[in-house]
């Protein structure tokens, strides 16, 4: 099995529904995302997948997030922008424009800060 990593980041604001803390007040971080994408077999020249394109799709779903406030763009308009929804947010997002017979999203790691990440991944 080989997993290829991507690492990207953007910047958002949000505000955490029914929290009981200072999270529930507006504020922003500098997300972390790494992308990770699985394959078993390489092409004829040794590629499971061009890195290029792991982050042209990964930016392509990043880009729907940076610089806003997540609570107001959907999904996060009705769920609650955590860590974890985002990170499932992401995984789902990309496997969509991604996946296919020869390849697929594995896991997802969200870091909201430098010491705190959430990793989200699926059942094959």
């Amino acid at each position: 099995m080989f997993v290829l990593k991507i690492v990207t980041d953007f910047g958002a604001a949000h505000s955490l529904r029914n929290y009981p803390g200072d999270c529930a007040r507006l504020h922003g971080h500098n997300w972390g995302v790494e992308m990770s994408i699985e394959a078993q077999e390489l092409d004829v020249n040794g590629i499971a997948i061009d890195f290029r394109e792991i982050k042209k799709q990964t930016k392509a779903v990043v880009k729907r997030l940076d610089h806003q406030y997540l609570n107001e763009i959907t999904p996060f308009d009705k769920l609650n922008p955590t860590a974890e929804n985002i990170a499932k947010y992401m995984y789902q997002e990309v496997a969509k424009l991604i996946n296919n017979q020869d390849v697929r999203v594995c896991e997802v790691i969200i870091w909201e800060t430098p010491r705190a990440s959430v990793t989200y991944s699926e059942p094959r």
